[in-house]
């Protein structure tokens, strides 16, 4: 992100009501948001642009979450998909920044609200989590006697 662009969201669910909170969230943070009812309106959506974040309700996620996936992993991309449980629901994350969230624990609506709060700030702040920083030293063997540790 370069601090021209806003922070683009896709929601992905039935209905956009569905997102009422979230939604409000990104809107106030200056997010561009997308609202998709279908895998292939997302296939679509997610071949023409880029998504920082994409929310899936539990309802289209079981079907293509791991599609979602597929079509993220790598890229700056954010997901999480809801899940329900006995008494409503919970958010799983699956992707952070492309990078697989295996063993996160599920989040309530509140703790999804704060962690996309965080998010949105680090997209826009383009802070990158150190842990996805990799550095790629190419020297010289000529050079090697003059490096300190």
């Amino acid at each position: 992100m370069d601090g021209k662009h806003a922070v683009r969201v896709l929601l992905v669910g039935e209905a956009s009501q569905e997102f009422f909170a979230s939604r409000q969230l990104f809107e106030w943070n200056g997010c561009e948001c997308h609202f998709s009812k279908s895998g292939w309106e997302v296939a679509e959506l997610l071949q023409a642009r880029e998504f920082d974040i994409v929310l899936s309700t539990h309802k289209i996620a079981h079907e293509s979450s791991h599609q979602f996936a597929a079509w993220l992993l790598g890229s700056r991309g954010s997901l999480f998909y809801s899940m329900p449980v006995e008494k409503g629901f919970k958010w799983m994350p699956v992707l952070r920044f492309g990078k697989a969230c295996s063993g996160t624990p599920a989040l309530t609506a509140a703790e999804l609200t704060y962690d996309l709060h965080r998010l949105v700030q680090q997209i826009k702040a383009n802070v990158v989590p150190l842990d996805d920083i990799w550095v790629t030293a190419n020297f010289k063997e000529t050079q090697l006697a003059y490096m300190r540790p």
